[in-house]
């Protein structure tokens, strides 16, 4: 596994370790030591995974303190567009930042606490899986609104949740993380 630091701090690229053979692949997403050399949490609380059909958007999502997270996310099968928008008051808030994420090319992304995420479904029935190291806690719970931070999501009528249509918009007077 290779990690790659990004143009924000605590925002990493992971190339996860893929090995296929005449069975098909085995793909290892978590490794302690590879974690612990740039100092990332490894331990996770809770994991989930959603299956979406093309053009869903999920997100902006976030959980506010003491219950912030940081997160693992990766596809098991299909491709999204991850993006990440940096919540913490400082050099780089409200930038945003994007990766595609596939099945084809294995890279997961690990997002430090303080950003807001979501992600654009490429294909139909894309499988993503999320580690993230708190548990969900409803009270924490937050979001920004899909188009409000200037990223070009290159979809003009996305599927979305009611809950994600309604989320306040981004604002940089906000303090989201100190």
């Amino acid at each position: 596994m290779n990690i790659i630091k990004t143009s924000i701090e605590d925002i990493f690229i992971l190339e996860l370790f893929s090995f296929k053979d005449d069975r098909g692949e085995f793909v290892k997403t978590i490794h302690k030591e590879t974690f612990e050399k740039y100092n990332l949490e490894y331990i996770f609380t809770e994991s989930f995974y959603s299956v979406s059909k093309k053009n869903v958007i999920r997100g902006m999502h976030f959980q506010t303190p003491p219950m912030d997270h940081a997160k693992l996310v990766y596809v098991v099968s299909g491709k999204i567009l991850d993006v990440v928008v940096d919540l913490r008051k400082g050099s780089t808030f409200g930038k945003h930042y994007s990766v595609e994420l596939s099945d084809e090319n294995r890279k997961g992304v690990y997002i430090g606490k303080g950003f807001a995420h979501g992600f654009l479904a490429l294909e139909d029935n894309t499988v993503v899986e999320y580690h993230t190291t708190s548990s969900q806690s409803k009270q924490h719970e937050a979001g920004i609104l899909w188009d409000s931070f200037g990223f070009d999501w290159g979809v003009s009528n996305p599927v979305l949740s009611l809950r994600d249509q309604n989320f306040n918009s981004f604002d940089l007077e906000t303090k989201y993380f100190l």
